[in-house]
């Protein structure tokens, strides 16, 4: 993310977009409907807030798009002869259809429907997403070479037999889970009404629609029957609170400021005749998701209600999938999206899609390193007419028919590049920090103006991060520079120093990534009876020697004064170590009982 929003802010928009592209099939719809997590966990909202990041993605795939096509593209690959087929055009579906041909695989996607999107064409309001935003994405993925069959329905042994090699099953989660209200009153899922709604069907819903559910669908159900001929009220009934709410926010916003009305801690138990009679509800212990889990007060209260949409979750539909043939215990057979997980979101299904087209690409690889063995290079070559020119080198066992030196060839590249290196990477965490200093508040600006804004905002923590460092009121977390031990795809390694911490969870509350540093990195300590007292992995030093805990295991080693350590340990927390005792020995002092 850090990179292509620094792309964008210099221009090179298309670079960006080219950029996204690799991991993500669908930048128009991730750019209008992304739930957008790693903005919310963006470390730019501890300042004036954060970066704009799926806004500059929405942007650079409009802006960037031609440019790309045109000058970096390189066009569809030729498909080769290993088939592959796709079973659903929704988020997941387009998303395994784009990476297979990228690939290379011989693609053709089947959908039931007349046409691609799934849930995001056919069912998510154009208020949310417009159209020709996911026929961009639709027609890219043709593009690169997938082949679409509609209004057809296929099942995994049916493609089996037709010559698929692999097969992807990705037909959503559309079967609704029932609201369990009794009486006579009229009332449907959101699915379908979100469909019938958006394929332009004549809706009557009465005066009083009462939606039930939390999430984002019983959002877009709210605030499309808001838009319903003859609707007068539209009431949003949910048995959490507001805080366990799963909806994004800016979508709960959107809906209050349609008008949608909303009631909490309830939970519709009858319509009859009109009348909803809804139970108060209180929360009570936390449940599997975490939530605190709500319960009966034995109280209720009775609204009127002409009409029921149900929001409270959708399945994979069992008798489908079994229909469909559809079982990973089949031999590349893939289940995708949210048929194998349930409801999730876009960003969801292209990761699932993207990590059963690699299983899928290793699986040919696999298949073809096994009908051709003849070669002795790791390489891949078959070297009988040719000398390998991989690069490697080969001091591990593997044998070699280059004359290049490997081991010559590397020292020299070492010694010239690397001061020039970290002068580089100097100046870089120096322009970093120095974002860190400043408040830049967005404005209403164009585009490449709107660009340059947002890069300047990005603190770039995927490079430096620190933010337990900079958060720590007591200074009980340090970064140490481990650059120089080429150990690291983190220049920067967190030390924890237990003497210095107060447990105030400070850093886990602001940590952007997976939380709880003063628990989960590694730690200096500085009492025996702390180092015994605690789970962490770290170590604590007598003199030379050391006392060193590793994922609850504990053992004994030395450390000489060049900084090498005798120790069954990982080189990583070697040189971590060795750091501390070469570069910050100011820290191997006693601390006060």
């Amino acid at each position: 993310i850090p990179d292509y929003i620094a792309l964008a802010g210099e221009g090179r928009v298309a670079e960006a977009l080219a950029l996204i592209y690799m991991t993500n099939a669908l930048p128009n719809i991730t750019g209008w409907i992304c739930d957008h997590q790693c903005q919310n966990h963006c470390t730019r909202m501890d300042y004036e807030g954060p970066v704009q990041i799926r806004e500059v993605k929405r942007l650079a795939a409009e802006q960037g798009f031609e440019e790309y096509r045109n000058s970096i593209w390189e066009g569809k690959e030729e498909p080769s002869d290993v088939k592959a087929a796709v079973i659903g055009a929704g988020p997941a579906g387009l998303s395994a259809a784009y990476f297979l041909s990228s690939a290379g695989f011989d693609t053709h996607v089947f959908e039931k429907e007349a046409n691609a999107g799934g849930v995001v064409m056919n069912i998510i309001p154009e208020f949310r997403i417009p159209a020709e935003a996911v026929q961009r994405d639709i027609d890219f993925v043709e593009a690169q070479g997938a082949k679409f069959h509609f209004s057809q329905e296929k099942t995994v042994d049916g493609l089996k037999a037709e010559g698929f090699d692999y097969v992807f099953v990705s037909i959503g989660a559309d079967k609704s889970n029932d609201p369990g209200v009794s009486g006579n009153g009229r009332r449907e899922s959101a699915i379908s009404f979100l469909y019938r709604a958006k394929h332009g069907d004549e809706l009557d819903l009465g005066k009083d629609v009462v939606v039930i559910g939390g999430g984002n669908t019983a959002m877009d159900a709210a605030r499309m029957a808001k838009r319903v001929k003859g609707v007068e009220s539209v009431t949003v009934i949910y048995r959490r609170s507001i805080s366990e709410m799963p909806a994004d926010r800016e979508e709960y916003i959107m809906a209050k400021n349609d008008g949608v009305k909303f009631v909490f801690l309830a939970n519709p138990a009858d319509l009859t005749d009109g009348l909803m009679t809804v139970k108060e509800m209180e929360l009570g212990e936390a449940d599997a998701s975490g939530r605190r889990r709500p319960v009966e007060t034995g109280r209720t209260f009775q609204i009127n209600c002409s009409y029921i949409i149900s929001a409270i979750g959708e399945k994979a539909d069992p008798a489908v999938l079994k229909a469909l043939g559809a079982d990973e215990e089949k031999e590349n057979v893939y289940i995708i999206g949210d048929t194998k997980t349930g409801p999730s979101t876009v960003v969801r299904c292209i990761a699932s899609a993207r990590e059963a087209v690699d299983a899928a690409i290793d699986s040919v690889y696999e298949r073809m390193l096994a009908e051709d063995d003849e070669h002795d290079c790791c390489c891949g070559h078959d070297h009988e007419d040719h000398e390998c020119t991989c690069g490697h080198d080969h001091g591990d066992g593997h044998e070699c028919t280059c004359t290049h030196d490997h081991e010559e060839m590397i020292d020299d590249y070492e010694e010239e590049d690397d001061s020039e290196m970290i002068e580089a990477e100097d100046r870089f965490f120096a322009s970093i920090r120095s974002k860190k200093a400043k408040i830049t508040l967005p404005a209403e600006l164009d585009v490449k103006d709107f660009f340059k804004i947002e890069a300047s905002r990005c603190v770039e923590c995927s490079y430096l991060c620190n933010k337990c460092v900079e958060v720590c009121p007591n200074r009980a977390n340090v970064a140490l520079d481990m650059r120089e031990s080429g150990l690291f795809d983190d220049p920067f390694q967190i030390l924890h120093l237990d003497a210095y911490c107060n447990e105030c969870g400070n850093c886990a509350t602001f940590c952007p990534h997976s939380g709880g540093p003063y628990l989960k990195k590694f730690t200096l300590f500085s009492r025996m009876d702390d180092f015994e007292n605690s789970e962490n992995s770290g170590f604590i030093a007598d003199g030379d020697k050391l006392t060193i805990r590793l994922d609850g295991r504990v053992l004994l080693g030395e450390i000489n004064e060049d900084g090498y350590i005798e120790a069954d340990i990982p080189d990583e927390v070697k040189a971590m170590i060795a750091e501390v005792f070469i570069s910050y020995p100011y820290l191997l002092g006693p601390v006060e009982e």
